[in-house]
This record gives C-alpha cells, sequence and structure tokens, in this order.
C-alpha cells in the first residue's frame, strides 16, 4: 500500500512543474512516487476521481484535476 507521503511527492512536483496542464503517464506518476500504482488505477477512473477524501487525489493539493486515459 502507498503512504500518504509517497503521494505527497506527486503533489509537490506538480507545483514545481507549474504548467497549467501537466500531462503524465501512469509510470511517470508511479516514479514520482517511488511506488507502483495500485491495480485499481489502471482499472477504474473513479480513483483518479476528484474526491478530497481519497488519499491519492493530492493533484487537488496542487491545483489540479486528473483525466486518466488508460488507452494512452
Amino acid at each position: 500500500m502507498v503512504a500518504r507521503e509517497q503521494y505527497e511527492r506527486l503533489a509537490r512536483h506538480l507545483r514545481q512543474d507549474g504548467r497549467e496542464h501537466v500531462g503524465m503517464t501512469f509510470a511517470q506518476v508511479a516514479r514520482v512516487i517511488g511506488a507502483e500504482l495500485p491495480p485499481s488505477a489502471y482499472k477504474h477512473s473513479a480513483w483518479w476521481a476528484s474526491d478530497p477524501k481519497h488519499t491519492q487525489a493530492v493533484w487537488l493539493d496542487a491545483g489540479y484535476t486528473a483525466r486518466p486515459d488508460p488507452a494512452a
């Protein structure tokens, strides 16, 4: 299981990037957090929902929303 601190790495990465839109592959996200994403991240768009109750939704803290494209 990925710890909140690992997801915080993603928030810091996004803040440092600063662009309006940041495109990342699943592999790039995993590299930033330092762990594999859970299988549900690949299968269910709800994992990427903009719900602040989701531990992984740190992109909200950085001012972003997630729009995954599993086919990409």
